[in-house]
């Protein structure tokens, strides 16, 4: 279990064997809270399967998903910084979720006694930040159908597709979901997929579900970057 986490993958056996003693497996189902709003968190996970939202809720009670946590994100990370583990938000399983689950306590003295074990923690923190770094770049443009093409992009899964190519999303994006991630209404999330379907940089999929042109978004992307966008939303 340990060998499956992202994280631990280059670390000692000794420090390996040492987590593994602390370590326990947890399982949620779909819409499960991972992390409570009012829970005090006292454990850190590490997703193995499955996908799971950071959720807030913005004026007038709209629920918005801020973040995404993939397999191999950290759940908890705060605690290892600051002793406040208080949070306004709450993480909810997007699906069926699997996750590795060291109590803090534990998990800190495991760090202790072999210090590569919190650098590994820490460079995946590094990662995460500079994603939201990056997607909060996004989020302040004015222009809401760049902030769906981030999105799509991010959730791609070849980001080195060469041109002409389309992908499927790692997980299946519901507009919905998209809505409450750009911050955008679900009909005007509706019509902007419409709007990348015009532009060859999205196909629709029947029943349900879509596939992106990785190159044909960050080329869009790279356009807004380089000038002024008409403002959509």
């Amino acid at each position: 279990m340990i060998d499956r986490c992202p994280a631990f993958r280059d670390l000692s056996v000794e420090a390996r064997r040492t987590l593994a003693r602390c370590c326990s497996l947890v399982e949620f189902a779909a819409e499960e809270r991972v992390v409570p709003v009012t829970e005090t968190l006292a454990r850190i996970l590490i997703i193995i399967e499955g996908r799971a939202k950071l959720v807030g809720l913005a004026e007038g009670g709209v629920e918005r998903i801020l973040y995404v946590y993939h397999p191999g994100d950290v759940i908890g990370s705060r605690i290892l910084v600051q002793e406040s583990t208080e949070s306004p938000f709450e993480v909810v399983a997007m699906g069926r979720v699997l996750a590795a689950t060291f109590p803090r306590r534990q998990f800190m003295a495991a760090a202790r006694e072999h210090p590569d074990v919190f650098t590994s923690v820490t460079r995946l923190l590094l990662q995460r930040l500079d994603h939201l770094s990056r997607w909060m770049l996004a989020a302040m443009s004015s222009d809401a159908t760049m902030r769906l093409a981030k999105l799509l992009l991010d959730f791609a899964v070849d980001h080195e597709a060469p041109p002409g190519t389309f992908v499927s999303l790692k997980y299946p994006l519901t507009h919905e979901t998209m809505a409450q991630m750009i911050g955008a209404s679900r009909p005007h999330t509706t019509t902007l997929l419409r709007d990348l379907e015009g532009r060859g940089l999205v196909r629709r999929l029947r029943p349900r579900g879509l596939l992106v042109s990785p190159a044909g978004l960050m080329g869009l992307l790279g356009e807004a970057a380089a000038g002024p966008t008409r403002r959509t939303g």
